[in-house]
């Protein structure tokens, strides 16, 4: 247990006392407050030929790894130590060992070296005055205090109207958090490091600025699977209840000389299966899929986790060699095959894909504040870990009910012809979107886990119109852009958010509720998800949320 009694919590992060708590609809819900809306607003006119153009690049953000002799101390065994007093190569020149720690899973992970590279790849969309830029960066989470930064940072003759950053989650490569330094008080985040991919990203995006041109669209969609719904070798859930959205989202974009620009990939699984005991750099199966379909079409892949949370991924999944050997351990020859295999379906529906005659882009964006119950969150604050603000609370009082630290987050709804995207600034459970309370996004898998310690109550749960339900366009086109414009962990539908008696977001409740503990709070599915609901549904401004 992580000693939260023992830190003084009037001291959490800068803050304006005067600030009043969000007012909601009811339910938690924030009123909407649409923040641009393209085409449409007066520096967004649709004036122009119509056409839509692409242009894309990436760069390389992998983490710097200095190489080091592992020496055993006296009695001849290896203490832990790893490169601190050892001999080490000073890749940086700086003078001083410079250890890398990992994100994901517990703090102390310290990388050994480099198995695959981590990327920033960004696309830009431009129909008319309308342009959007969309980045996907290999980190477990990107901060939207990040990517203000980088808004401020981009030269306004560009032209974008929204910068769209999406983390792919991968629990393999440097903390860009701040939770998974070396110890449990120790911080990851690495600010020259952070402001590489920030640079590296801006460079990426003049780039994809500078290489637009007109383009053609063509999309598809397939459900990873085998025959009979089953999932066993591609996903799985291990929450009950089980629900997963295993349809795999593709864009092709291509040059109107039919050259590939680059393909977009949609997905949900958690990039985890490397395992919590790799030291290696990497992008864990993301890397093998993107290599997968890159071979198959020639062009550079973007991938764009989905609705991820409750622990679709790995779990319980099983992959398949090409030789035919079935992987069952988490590791390297396991992201191989469950990359590999993901990927050729991506093919698949590469190879079904259609064209969209005159797509029509448009956009609407948000921002609300929501609130940070999680009181590990609050001890990270205090600590300085997290390397955002908290804001809108009374700092003489007890961090409870309403007074209630805020943060500021964002969401975007974004339409492409048939296509239509919700962006979640975190981990979305999938029932938020897609519903699926009826066993019938459960595939093969048992829809409650015979092991389960904690029943879930679905009398309670949400009733449709789920958030697919309410989009735009086709249905087999309508997808989540999950961890995208923010990363505030789990939204776990509010029915079944149960947290530990003893200590609540340091324990986990009996039975499947680990998501708690690395979510902001209770209020999360309603706030975020109902704002999500609200962009999708209407246009209509409210009243300005509370700034930090």
């Amino acid at each position: 247990m992580r000693p939260l009694c023992l830190l003084p919590l009037l001291l959490l992060g800068s803050c304006d006392p005067a600030a009043p708590p969000v007012k909601s609809l009811g339910n938690d819900e924030i009123p909407l407050v649409i923040e641009q809306l393209c085409p449409g607003d007066s520096n967004c006119p649709d004036s122009g030929d119509g056409k839509l153009y692409v242009g894309a690049a990436k760069r390389d953000i992998t983490p710097l790894v200095e190489p080091f002799v592992d020496l055993p101390d006296k009695d001849g065994k290896y203490n832990g130590v790893h490169g601190f007093g050892e001999p080490f190569t000073d890749l940086n020149g700086n003078g001083v060992f410079d250890p890398v720690w990992i994100a994901g899973y517990g703090e102390g992970r310290q990388a050994f070296g480099v198995h695959d590279p981590n990327w920033v790849r960004c696309y830009v969309l431009k129909q008319n005055e309308t342009t959007i830029a969309h980045c996907a960066v290999d980190v477990v989470g990107y901060f939207r205090d990040e990517s203000q930064q980088m808004r401020a940072d981009l030269d306004p003759k560009l032209g974008i109207d929204l910068l769209v950053m999406s983390a792919t989650h991968v629990h393999e490569t440097k903390d860009s958090i701040g939770i998974w330094g070396a110890s449990a008080t120790e911080s990851g985040f690495d600010p020259e490091w952070m402001r590489w991919i920030r640079a590296s990203t801006i460079a990426a995006i003049t780039e994809a600025v500078g290489k637009l041109k007109p383009a053609k669209l063509a999309i598809a969609s397939i459900l990873v699977e085998d025959p009979g719904h089953d999932m066993t070798h591609y996903v799985s859930d291990t929450r009950d209840p089980v629900v997963i959205d295993n349809r795999l989202h593709l864009f092709q974009y291509d040059g109107e000389d039919g050259k590939p620009i680059v393909t977009v990939i949609n997905w949900s699984a958690h990039p985890e299966a490397a395992g919590s005991k790799n030291r290696y750099i990497s992008s864990d199966f993301v890397h093998y899929l993107r290599e997968t379909v890159e071979k198959g079409t020639g062009s550079d892949v973007v991938y764009v986790s989905g609705s991820l949370g409750g622990q679709i991924g790995p779990g319980r999944v099983e992959p398949v060699t090409d030789d035919g050997k079935v992987i069952k351990d988490d590791g390297f020859p396991f992201i191989d095959a469950w990359g590999t295999s993901v990927g050729r379906f991506a093919l698949k529906a590469f190879a079904a894909r259609k064209e969209v005659a005159s797509p029509k882009l448009a956009f609407r964006s948000a921002s609300f504040n929501i609130h940070v119950e999680n009181l590990f969150y609050h001890t990270a604050g205090i600590l300085g870990l997290f390397k955002r603000q908290f804001f809108g609370f009374d700092k003489t009082k007890a961090l409870v009910g309403e007074n209630t630290p805020l943060i500021d987050t964002e969401v975007a709804y974004i339409t492409l012809g048939p296509v239509a995207i919700i962006t979640c600034p975190g981990e979305l459970l999938p029932e938020n979107f897609v519903g699926g309370y009826d066993g019938s996004y459960a595939g093969t898998w048992p829809f409650t886990k015979a092991d389960s310690k904690g029943p879930v109550d679905l009398t309670k749960a949400p009733k449709p119109p789920y958030l697919i339900d309410l989009m735009q366009g086709e249905k087999e086109h309508r997808m989540v852009w999950g961890l995208t414009l923010d990363f505030v962990g789990y939204i776990v539908p509010r029915y079944d958010f149960i947290l530990s008696e003893d200590a609540p977001y340091l324990n986990e409740a009996e039975g499947d509720h680990y998501e708690e503990t690395n979510s902001v709070g209770p209020r999360a599915a309603p706030e975020i998800v109902g704002t999500m609901r609200q962009l999708i549904e209407s246009a209509i401004p409210f009243a300005k949320p509370v700034s930090p």
